[in-house]
């Protein structure tokens, strides 16, 4: 069992760093930076945030008195998971679309930007 349950860790870990590289978010984000010359620096921590996760995963670790440390890792977890909402959307063309349905002539920066904010929102409320 704990042979098939890494295997298929490792298999879905290999999806989803796939499907990141795949949609272009590293690229993107360091064009719109203006850092492109870093992309080596971003890909390799995105590597060892995913290695260090299934660390954490596994082990099993006592935060004691880093209860502090829990809104900035609700903040950047959720600022992942916009920045990985918004590229998807981005690649599949939905934002024109969507646009388009709902007639929306101005201010779709704040929709995008609402968008982020309930993402990020909703991994702080799911860590408490």
């Amino acid at each position: 069992m704990a042979f098939f349950g890494l295997s298929s860790g490792v298999v879905i870990s290999g999806g989803v760093f796939a499907f990141i590289a795949m949609i272009g978010i590293v690229p993107r984000m360091a064009q719109k930076t203006k850092t492109v010359s870093r992309i080596p620096l971003y890909e390799d921590i995105i590597v060892i945030g995913g290695i260090l996760g299934t660390i954490l995963t596994f082990v099993n670790i006592n935060i004691g008195n880093f209860k502090i440390l829990l809104p900035i890792f609700s903040f950047l977890t959720g600022i992942f998971v916009g920045v990985l909402a918004i590229a998807l959307a981005e690649v599949l063309n939905v934002m024109p679309v969507f646009r388009r349905r709902l007639r929306i002539l101005k201010g779709i920066w704040a929709f995008i930007l609402a968008m982020a904010l309930g993402k990020m929102a909703g991994v702080f409320i799911s860590l408490f």
